[in-house]
Order: structure tokens, then sequence, then C-alpha cells
């Protein structure tokens, strides 16, 4: 990502949420001692612990106003006597699955194998000379 990308984001992230923009600031600023020189895995960049904290905070953020948001409703739908909504069926469903053309999958699963059958013919040829030249 650019430099220009990042400060593009983090601007607004700052002008739209800047709760979640003070949080995250003070999340990767926070310094621990660390012992590098002893073999310790190097410290994450700013940024890489900034947009960790953005995303983090921001998914908590969503969730909780969706929650809030729900029970606003149901609080009102109860107030004109009406049942309460249930919350899992009126959420947007994210479709994750990949869909592949049939000729793809062809492809994926007859070469998947492929690998495995020369090299499981390479050893077994290996085995049969070991014992050849063993008599």
């Amino acid at each position: 990502m650019s430099d220009k990308s990042r400060i593009e984001f983090a601007q607004w992230l700052k002008n739209t949420h800047p709760q979640i923009f003070n949080r995250a600031v003070a999340v990767a600023e926070n310094q621990t001692a660390t012992l590098e020189g002893l073999g310790e895995e190097p410290k994450e960049s700013f940024w890489s612990k900034f947009t960790k904290a953005a995303a983090g905070l921001g998914t908590t953020y969503l969730a909780l106003k969706n929650q809030r948001d729900v029970m606003k409703l149901n609080l009102e739908r109860a107030q004109q006597g009406q049942p309460p909504i249930d919350a899992a069926t009126s959420a947007p469903v994210v479709r994750t699955q990949v869909d592949m053309s049939p000729e793809l999958t062809n492809r994926l699963v007859s070469t998947a194998g492929a690998g495995i059958n020369r090299t499981l013919l390479l050893a077994g040829a290996a085995i049969a000379a070991f014992m050849i030249f063993r008599k």
C-alpha cells in the first residue's frame, strides 16, 4: 500500500470514526520491551499495528451498533404489541462459496494426484532397485 493511500485511509478514519482512529493510534504507539537481539521476532510496524487495531475495533463497533439497532427496533415493536424480530434471520447473508467452472474443477482434480503418483512411482523403483542390488 502506498504512503498516500495510508494517509488517505487514516484521514478518512479520523474524519468518520474519530474514536476508532484515536484508539487504533494508541494501540499502535503502545511500545513494549522486546528482546529482538536474543532471537525474538522483530516488532510489527506502526502501520501494521494500526490497521490490525482499526480492523478489530471496527468489527466490534459494527457488531455493537447492529445489536443496539436490533434492540431499538424490538423495543419499538414491543411498544406496538408485535413480537420481536430475530436478529439472525434479518442479518444480511454473505456468500462465501467460491464458484468454479466445471472445466477448472476437472483440471484441478486431474492434476492433483499427478505429483503424488510420480513420487510413488520413483519411490517404488528405488525400493525395487535396492532389493535387487541387495541380493
